[in-house]
């Protein structure tokens, strides 16, 4: 079975959306596929990303993997995704200098969850984002 990405969209308070993605590594080979969000919040208007929470699944992934969401080769999580937890479910705000990455809403975001070897690991991965620039 070759591993798979859901994806949900959902409102928690306000102008902040929430982008769920259930992470399901290969069977054979532990891989993520490389997935493009097709749920990406604010119709298209546009918007900041805050934070990202990864909650590794009952059968994790292996230790210290990594998630990337990039525009254009740029990761947007600003390394935030680098050595993610086997165990623990874990938070990171996405910040540089006071100020959080803004993606248009014409822009292509690509998940990209690599370092694992562990067949069928799952990991869900919540991205927080704000609407407007």
């Amino acid at each position: 079975m070759a591993g798979t990405v859901t994806q949900a969209l959902t409102t928690e308070v306000d102008h902040i959306k929430v982008v769920t993605l259930t992470c399901t590594a290969d069977a054979s080979d532990g891989s993520f596929p490389a997935t493009t969000l097709t749920v990406l919040p604010n119709n298209g208007k546009g918007g900041r990303l805050l934070q990202m929470i990864t909650d590794p699944g009952a059968t994790a992934p292996q230790d210290n993997y990594d998630i990337t969401l990039t525009n254009g080769g740029a990761d947007m999580l600003l390394g935030g995704g680098a050595n993610r937890d086997t165990a623990n479910t874990e938070i990171a705000f996405i910040e540089s200098n006071g100020a959080h990455p803004v993606y248009a809403g014409t822009d292509t975001l690509v998940l990209n969850v690599t370092g694992n070897n562990v067949n069928s690991a799952i990991s869900v991965i919540k991205l927080y984002f704000v609407e407007g620039a």
